[in-house]
């Protein structure tokens, strides 16, 4: 299985502290979901896209294999949206929004340096105001026309900008306060003239709707084309900005649909005779011309392709009538290969398409970042490891000997769940075993299969909101303690199920010491059961009948408080660990006494199951806090934190945690770039490689153009340089002499791998 390899500034920062990472995307490529996917100008088979939410990514191979380009780290809920290529190809554009602050701005990422050249923040309408639609003049990125849309009382309202400095001043040129509440669906500047603007309008709320504004002074004054008409994208011919294609957008019947021409810079136009098919909102969304052959143009319409391959003379339509989610439905999107003029780049509302046909036919562009659902959960013993990992509301599970993946209770893209998704725990006695519980209005079901889900049995219905934790007895492998909880921590229930006959289960209610979320369970070999119970721990030796709190030194826990997991050393049966949302307190003395070891909140923690004294820990994404993962090498004396930064700015609500020796491999779902892996090396001798500073040597150093690489041990199996941003801009194998003349001054990173799988890192300055 392939694996995308991401790689930051921040993870090459941390290697001259205590351990070297690695963060992968590996994630199964069937629920991938990326848009506005975008031919780079020059070079062949590169491709940009933005994920779901905060990352543009970048392919070197036409969509085969994907990494990450640039995060948005300005906090949780931050989004990337309309990614554009600029007319000469030197940089990217997209405008970013964080929900609930007064971020609200354009952005330029110069594609030469891999750097943000350019902010453009947007004049204040207050916390929830975002972009609708910009456009920046040629290549010139002092000049943008931009549509913000915020509330205004009780509704919504929309202002239109104009900046020819930068940014430094800005015009409102348009407000649909002023002009009957009509909305604006899309902007353009003249290809040939900065000062000429164009306004497609959209649906109004004062029984007016739809015309084409256009201005011949920067705003200033506007001429009305297409009166009453509901108007979307718009493009102008590569070489002749006279040329101009205009289409409808959802007008919801309050006017026909069609393709309009002007053939003298929108003075006039006239309908494109096309037959359109009847769909549900009948509107064209996307018209792209081939800048590198003009006489190819398609149009993305909300159930057709529509291409014409001799500049508009001709039109052919490919209807799509159901709406399929892996198929075309409503396209967002589309790009030429310049390198090949029948490959096209479609982003549709569900998945990338490709066609290799000018558009006659496509096919699923299939990538690894998705939307991580429900939890994930691991099972590893001598022999087996298995992966569950939630996606699309069901979950998928991965053989990780084999590394095969296989989906259950997946549900299509074209479909919603009410819930947050399914959830499913591995039981951690019985390798294949797996339990799933999903909550609906009918009621919530917990079943149990023994094929990884590939059949399942049904255990338990009721209702109840949440599955939160599970664990067996180890003599007893067919009977489990079951947690579940409700909005409220007294909804909590612990039930004894044992499905010794999985035709006659029998289910018992567990009487609690106290009420309150139990979010772990833990069963050893002599089925005492260790459970946290709100912000206490109990203990049970007769299968819950009776209850010892064992909580000494968890007082500072009040009862806003949660311990979120409870894990035992597995090298040392007395040492146990509880995150909680006053940090993790450690027992050396089997739960007696508890001692505080940090004090920030903490999600869930582990053990080395290899390396006495190794332990990692994380904290999910919340409305306060950030994806973050924390490692100590000497019992939890000392942590060092991975930051949301290292790990690339994403959001995580699950994780788990495969030990090997004197390394840690965490599992997490995250919410736009899928199942990531990140890789920690605590191997203390792999330290001191990267300390010592004559395990490699590169000369000279400054260079203009060679670059020698000299180890003491050991042959140079492969070498990549990275910018300061974590950019990839050169990677070969064996070779110790590398020509650097091509890159642009400044510092760079050197990741070189040995034969003997040693990675060594360092710096040089290309002059």
């Amino acid at each position: 299985m392939k694996k995308t390899i991401i790689l930051s500034l921040f993870l090459f920062c941390s290697i001259f502290q205590t351990a070297m990472a690695q963060l992968e995307v590996t994630g199964s490529k069937d629920f991938g979901r990326i848009f506005d996917l975008t031919y780079d100008a020059t070079v062949p088979n590169k491709v940009y896209a933005i994920t779901l939410s905060n990352h543009i990514v970048v392919s070197y191979d036409n969509g085969n294999n994907w990494e990450v380009l640039y995060s948005l780290l300005i906090g949780k809920g931050a989004a990337i949206k309309d990614l554009k290529l600029l007319p000469d190809g030197s940089a990217l554009t997209f405008y970013v929004h964080l929900p609930n602050s007064t971020i609200n701005e354009v952005r330029v990422y110069d594609i030469a340096s891999a750097s943000i050249v350019k902010t453009f923040p947007l004049p204040n309408q207050g916390d929830m105001a975002y972009v609708r639609s910009y456009d920046f003049f040629n290549s010139n990125t002092d000049i943008l026309l931009v549509d913000t849309n915020f509330p205004e009382g009780s509704g919504e309202a929309g202002k239109t900008y104009y900046t020819a400095d930068g940014g430094a001043t800005w015009n409102m040129v348009y407000y649909t306060t002023h002009n009957d509440t009509i909305f604006i669906n899309n902007v353009a500047i003249s290809p040939d003239n900065p000062q000429k603007l164009f306004l497609s309008r959209g649906l109004g709320s004062m029984g007016l709707s739809g015309g084409l504004y256009v201005s011949e002074d920067a705003g200033n004054t506007w001429d009305e084309k297409l009166p009453n008409v509901v108007l979307g994208p718009l493009a102008f011919h590569p070489t002749n900005a006279q040329e101009i294609y205009l289409g409808t957008s959802i007008g919801f019947g309050s006017s026909d649909e069609n393709l309009y021409k002007s053939t003298d810079g929108g003075a006039t136009f006239s309908i494109v005779p096309i037959t359109w098919t009847d769909g549900i909102l009948d509107c064209i969304n996307v018209i792209r011309y081939n800048k590198n052959n003009p006489s190819q143009i398609i149009v993305l319409e909300e159930n057709e392709v529509v291409i014409s391959e001799d500049g508009g003379n001709t039109w052919q339509n490919f209807v799509y009538p159901d709406e399929l989610p892996d198929s075309y439905y409503y396209g967002l999107n589309a790009s030429y290969n310049p390198q090949n003029d029948q490959e096209i780049f479609i982003s549709a509302n569900y998945v990338p398409l490709f066609s290799t046909d000018g558009g006659e036919t496509l096919s699923w562009s299939k990538s690894r970042f998705f939307t991580s659902t429900g939890n994930i959960d691991l099972f590893n013993d001598a022999t087996q490891q298995h992966l569950y990992y939630g996606v699309q509301f069901g979950y998928v599970h991965r053989d990780l000997n084999s590394e095969i993946d296989t989906a259950y209770d997946i549900l299509p893209l074209n479909m919603m769940a009410t819930s947050p998704g399914q959830t499913q725990y591995a039981d951690k006695i019985t390798p294949n075993r797996v339990y799933t519980f999903t909550s609906s209005f009918m009621g919530s079901s917990l079943k149990v299969s023994d094929d990884n889900g590939a059949t399942k049995n049904e255990l338990l219905m009721q209702y109840i909101n949440y599955f939160t934790a599970v664990a067996t007895f180890p003599t007893q492998p067919e009977t489990i303690l079951a947690a579940f909880a409700g909005f409220e921590p007294h909804e909590t229930q612990l039930k004894l199920i044992d499905f010794s006959d999985i035709n006659n289960v029998v289910v018992t209610d567990v009487t609690l010491p106290t009420v309150n979320y139990i979010l772990e369970i833990i069963i050893d070999d002599a089925n005492n059961i260790i459970m946290p119970i709100g912000n206490e721990v109990y203990i049970s030796n007769n299968q819950g009948a009776t209850w010892t709190n064992m909580s000494s030194g968890l007082e500072i826990l009040d009862s806003s408080d949660l311990i979120f997991d409870l894990q035992k050393d597995s090298l040392n049966s007395n040492r146990m660990a509880v995150a909680t949302s006053k940090g993790i307190f450690i027992t050396d003395d089997g739960g007696i006494n508890w001692v505080q070891k940090t004090t920030s909140v903490v999600n869930s923690v582990a053990f080395s199951t290899e390396n006495e004294g190794a332990m990692v820990a994380s904290t999910n994404s919340s409305e306060t806090t950030e994806f973050e993962m924390h490692y100590s090498t000497d019992f939890g004396e000392t942590w060092n934190t991975i930051t949301n930064e290292q790990l690339l700015g994403i959001g995580a609500v699950s994780s788990t945690y495969l030990f090997d020796n004197n390394a840690v491999k965490a599992f997490v779902g995250s919410f736009d770039l899928g199942l990531i892996e990140y890789t920690i090396d605590l191997n203390v001798a792999g330290i001191e490689t990267f300390k010592d500073k004559f395990a490699v040597k590169l000369y000279p150093n400054p260079t203009a153009k060679l670059l020698n690489i000299e180890t003491h041990k050991n042959e140079v199996a492969e070498v990549a340089i990275y910018s300061t941003t974590g950019v990839t801009v050169f990677k070969t194998e064996t070779l110790t002499q590398i020509d650097v003349s091509h890159l642009t001054a400044g510092t760079y990173l050197v990741r070189i791998k040995l034969d003997d799988n040693n990675v060594l890192f360092s710096k040089f300055i290309k002059k």
